[in-house]
């Protein structure tokens, strides 16, 4: 009879986040108190403090609602129904906040892919935080020209950091509240059991996994209340010391651990529906010790049991990982779950160190929401800002100095075109490289004044707190208080500029079968009475992932470029604010390509450019085992600002035991090899077919896109038909 309850509670909770995470009230609340804080907040001179009054306006007024059967509190509000008051004050905050801009102080320096320092928290507790900002804040000496602006930063971190305690309480009072009124003996039981995780932390340290758990969760969800977020970083290394003492105590039995994991897997869909909220496990700790142990095993196992898109689950691999731990990510991918997705901690911890984090640093990162590397507890990093479709770069050569389609070239300044340069290939890519480097420096060009304006008018008062090293420094995140604050510019369409520059090499300069004029007006006119050429071009043409080396030389050395171009730059926050590059798309891979005309590989105007390091869609010929012998040519340890490899493999290759193991071989020949991340879609080509004819049938089939995970519902027609373009393998 347990089981079956236990099953109801699973069922009922499932369903509740699935509707949640969309729920059309989620953010109504949050509107208003905004717009309030912001009208009562307009005599404020500086920005951070602005900004940490904001705060506590939404922690003192945010309503707190909890669902029943529930384990785990905090959710967006639903029941508020705004008076016509507040209404007038939501849209009035609202156009006065239009006009205000980055310069009336109302923005948290946010960046949405960063874990704030949770060990901390849990292990001293927010009052050792505010003893800190206390002492510091009385070791100012005005005569230094510097102390009156951290002055500042220490008050506004205080203020946000006590409405953080006081929001706490009002969920103990909230709890103790509902039990007090409960008439069911079990409920009255699981309220007060929530009340009391809320007795002291966060303001004193956590002393019980339940708490510690739940302690996470609320500073996430206080962080979306606020408009910062934060995700959840490493559980396995974080929560194993307070679930391993109380195993070992009596007092936690493995079973309700992991129910707890579910709650909180399905909490995480409730903030962040289908934006990937961040959960990595695995690696090595801090102190460089491998972290594989029960809290691993549940949080891999719970993608199963709970079955929603969040939380983003990935393993970070290492040559120690339990071979019983792989084979029950494999056993979970092959009934076409998209996640884990499985990084190589070897290459990513060597990328981090070369790109200047310290070693310990460099062992607890995350990948934060797609594939984007941030160190935990300590980064203000801005991650695919922006993305770049260098096939504009094409464009501009091919047009003469002007966009074949839709959008603008984006050069910091023309070129000239000379036809001398463009007599023999390796002259055209010269000027390609020209051009691209033009196209650059506008977008770091714009990169460097948006950093600018996050330092000066943008702050996160509550994250600073919580983010090494900002106290130290007395400056917040956004203003070059964190340690590392590097800029990921994201490149979606490499592979399709890569299988463009081999096919201009062989079909207009090796075999001759085009002009560069003639190919420029295929291009413009979308291949338009010329579908033999345009196939010439698909299927005659190498593509890059198939162990070609002609052009996979291609694909190296404009990876090696891209790279050298992007060290030249520095960005406000000091001399170690560096750009680093990304090859991954989220969904930018349809966007800029309706943007862009087709392309010298065959794509067709408006389909998605490439979403990943591998082989454009469909265009991998020579397995996958081609794949991996291509990108291995790359040196993927200067791809800290993500790199997402996909592969889509049959049911049926993956239905049995001997299929299974393959794949078990194959990821570690993948993670030999040097590659960074993998990730899968295990699903029948019928069944996405069917899935686009008929939504309503399949509302939460999920696919890996390119980085993260979606319903294939909810995706735009030009990234469904990409996914379905992808090589469905049938072996390795």
């Amino acid at each position: 009879m347990e089981a079956v309850m236990e099953k109801t509670r699973t069922d009922e909770l499932r369903k509740a986040a699935f509707d949640n995470g969309h729920h059309r009230n989620n953010w109504i609340e949050r509107e208003y108190l905004v717009s309030r804080a912001y009208l009562e907040t307009a005599g404020e001179q500086f920005h951070n403090l602005r900004r940490a009054k904001m705060d506590c306006v939404l922690f003192d007024n945010y309503s707190i609602e909890i669902t029943p059967r529930e384990l785990l509190a905090g959710r967006y509000s639903h029941d508020k129904v705004l008076t016509p008051e507040e209404e007038e004050i939501r849209l009035k905050g609202r156009e006065a906040m239009k006009y205000g801009g980055d310069i009336s102080g109302y923005h948290e320096a946010s960046t949405g892919h960063r874990v704030l320092d949770y060990e901390k928290l849990l292990n001293r507790g927010a009052k050792s935080i505010l003893a800190l900002l206390e002492a510091k804040r009385a070791a100012l000496d005005f005569s230094r020209s510097e102390d009156a602006e951290k002055a500042v930063f220490y008050d506004a971190s205080k203020i946000s950091l006590e409405g953080l305690c006081r929001f706490a309480r009002r969920f103990r009072e909230k709890l103790t509240a509902l039990s007090a009124a409960e008439s069911d003996p079990a409920q009255r039981n699981e309220y007060l059991g929530m009340a009391k995780n809320f007795e002291k932390a966060p303001y004193e340290p956590c002393t019980s996994f339940y708490e510690a758990l739940q302690t996470v969760f609320f500073i996430q969800f206080a962080m979306n209340v606020i408009g910062d977020t934060s995700l959840a970083g490493r559980l396995d290394s974080l929560l194993y010391p307070f679930y391993r003492r109380d195993i070992d105590s009596g007092v936690l039995t493995k079973e309700f651990a992991f129910e707890l994991i579910e709650n909180f897997y399905y909490k995480q869909n409730e903030i962040y529906d289908t934006w990937p909220g961040s959960l990595m496990v695995g690696g090595v700790d801090r102190l460089n010790r491998p972290v594989w142990n029960e809290i691993t095993e549940m949080c891999i196992a719970a993608i199963e049991t709970t079955g929603l898109i969040n939380p983003s689950v990935s393993v970070a691999y290492t040559r120690d990982m339990p071979g019983d731990l792989l084979d029950k990510c494999i056993g979970i991918i092959a009934k076409g779950y998209t996640k884990p997705s499985i990084f190589n901690d070897r290459i990513i911890r060597q990328g981090l160190e070369d790109a200047g984090v310290a070693p310990e640093d460099a062992r607890e990162y995350i990948h934060s929401t797609c594939v984007e590397i941030t160190p935990i507890a300590c980064s203000n990093i801005l991650v695919a800002t922006p993305y770049i479709n260098p096939t504009k770069a094409l464009e501009y050569i091919l047009g003469k100095g002007k966009p074949l389609f839709g959008g603008e070239c984006g050069l910091a300044k023309d070129i000239p075109l000379r036809d001398e340069d463009l007599k023999n290939f390796e002259g055209f890519y010269k000027t390609v490289k020209a051009v691209m480097a033009e196209i650059i420096r506008k977008a770091l060009i714009e990169d460097c004044a948006y950093a600018l304006r996050r330092a000066r008018y943008q702050s996160s008062p509550l994250s600073s707190a919580l983010l090494n090293d900002c106290i130290e420094r007395g400056k917040d995140s956004g203003a070059g208080g964190a340690k590392y604050n590097f800029i990921y510019p994201c490149f979606p369409g490499y592979v399709t500029i890569v299988d463009s520059l081999g096919a201009i090499k062989t079909a207009v300069y090796d075999e001759k079968k085009l002009t560069l004029e003639e190919l420029a007006r295929l291009c413009k006119t979308d291949f338009k009475d010329e579908e033999r050429m345009r196939l010439y071009l698909v299927n005659r043409c190498a593509k890059f992932g198939n162990d070609d080396d002609e052009t996979d030389v291609i694909g190296k050395d404009f990876f090696d470029f891209l790279r050298t171009e992007l060290a030249r730059y520095r960005h406000c926050l000091g001399e170690a604010a560096t750009f680093h590059p990304s090859y991954f798309a989220w969904i930018q891979h349809g966007v800029l390509g309706r943007i862009a005309a087709a392309t010298p590989n065959g794509r067709r105007q408006g389909e998605a450019l490439s979403e990943n390091l591998g082989a454009s869609q469909g265009m991998d010929r020579n397995s996958p085992l081609g794949v991996v012998r291509s990108i291995a040519k790359l040196d993927q340890r200067c791809g800290i600002g993500g790199i997402a490899t996909n592969f889509r493999f049959s049911k049926s290759f993956l239905a049995g035991a001997e299929g299974r193991k393959a794949l078990a071989d194959f990821i570690r020949y993948f993670m030999d090899s040097g590659c960074f991340e993998i990730q899968f879609n295990v699903v029948d080509q019928n069944t996405l077919l069917d899935a686009k004819a008929n939504p309503e049938k399949y509302s939460t089939l999920m696919v890996r896109v390119a980085g993260y995970s979606d319903y294939f519902t909810n995706l735009a027609p030009e990234i469904q038909d990409e996914i379905i373009r992808r090589t469905e393998h049938s072996g390795v």
